[in-house]
């Protein structure tokens, strides 16, 4: 079944998810709580919004309908029976603090405001640190009626083993990448733009999206500064650490991600070239980097690969941001054959 068949949703893939979901629903036998894993921008955020239209739409046909009252004020995040927890990316600390999950607790205590099913999504739930894990899990120990709680992540293994006991788990795995070029087509985006941006998306529709609207130029820009300076001493990297990391939070956030993917994107088309794969690499135009750092592997691209991970997780918590990309980029650069 295509997705444009999916009334209401403009979920891209997943479609064992959504029969599953869509099962339980019309049976009424939904979980008290899910874990939707997954890689980033692959749609489970949108999975979670569409379950809670799903199951509150007051259409008399096809449901979601995305036109009635309900599904309108879910899909505008004001439908007060559905509580989103997320972290305040104003702050230092990319958590979600305890007394948000508090809150959040108080308020599925009481009466719903005229949703059959109350909802409370936790994005990304990794993001709670033990003590705000540990409240939660009270909860999911005892919910109230008709409330369920959405856990998102892409890193489950940083939950409670405790939280994932109490959850049914659904994974959602890269979606096919024609699936993912016809989409872009359809929303009007250049054919040639997206098929660049799903190479470079590796599966993830949110991803190859972001790239196809506005990104294409400037990750090509910001990935020839970083080889630039990956090519350099440390003064470059420092250099090129603090000009992405300047600004507030909200500023450069999104920037390091970028350079974390790069690094990501780097380190596997050097993988492809180093074993003789037939794979087409993502960063047609970075062959001479590539190259070079083909020449680290495979231990030394290992070391990069967790570098990344290292950084991501630093990123999640309160490191700065120069700090972090002075710490990854520093080990990339030890890795590069000289």
């Amino acid at each position: 079944m295509a997705d444009a068949d999916i009334e209401g949703s403009d979920i891209i893939g997943h479609q064992a998810a959504l029969a599953e979901l869509r099962g339980a629903v019309a049976r009424g036998g939904l979980h008290h709580a899910y874990l939707i894993e997954g890689p980033r921008g692959v749609g489970k955020r949108r999975l979670a919004d569409h379950l809670a239209r799903l199951a509150n739409c007051t259409a008399d046909g096809p449901r979601p309908c995305g036109r009635c009252e309900t599904c309108v004020a879910i899909a505008a995040g004001r439908h007060p029976d559905v509580i989103v927890l997320e972290p305040d990316l104003s702050r230092a600390s990319r958590t979600i603090p305890i007394d948000a999950v508090r809150e959040a607790i108080r308020q599925s205590q009481y009466h719903r405001y005229g949703a059959r099913h109350r909802f409370i999504v936790v994005d990304p739930a990794d993001a709670m640190q033990e003590p705000a894990a540990n409240a939660l899990l009270k909860t999911l120990e005892e919910p109230p009626a008709a409330t369920h709680f959405l856990l998102i992540t892409h890193n489950a293994r940083a939950l409670l083993p405790t939280i994932r006991s109490r959850c049914q788990r659904m994974r959602l795995g890269a979606v096919d990448p024609a699936r993912i070029r016809d989409w872009l087509v359809a929303r009007g985006i250049d054919p040639e733009a997206a098929s660049s941006a799903t190479r470079l998306a590796s599966g993830s529709p949110g991803r190859a999206l972001v790239l196809a609207e506005e990104g294409l130029a400037a990750r090509s820009a910001l990935r020839a500064s970083l080889c630039a300076a990956l090519d350099g001493g440390l003064d470059a990297v420092y250099a090129f650490s603090a000009e992405v990391a300047q600004g507030a939070r909200t500023e450069w956030a999104e920037r390091a991600e970028q350079v974390l993917q790069i690094v990501e994107d780097l380190a596997r088309d050097a993988t492809l070239l180093a074993s003789g794969s037939d794979l087409e690499p993502l960063d047609v135009d970075a062959e001479p980097f590539v190259a070079r750092l083909a020449g680290a592997w495979p231990q030394g691209i290992t070391r990069c690969a967790q570098a990344v991970q290292d950084a991501r997780d630093d990123l999640e918590v309160y490191v700065s941001g120069k700090t972090v990309l002075d710490a990854l980029l520093t080990a990339v650069q030890r890795e590069l054959p000289r």
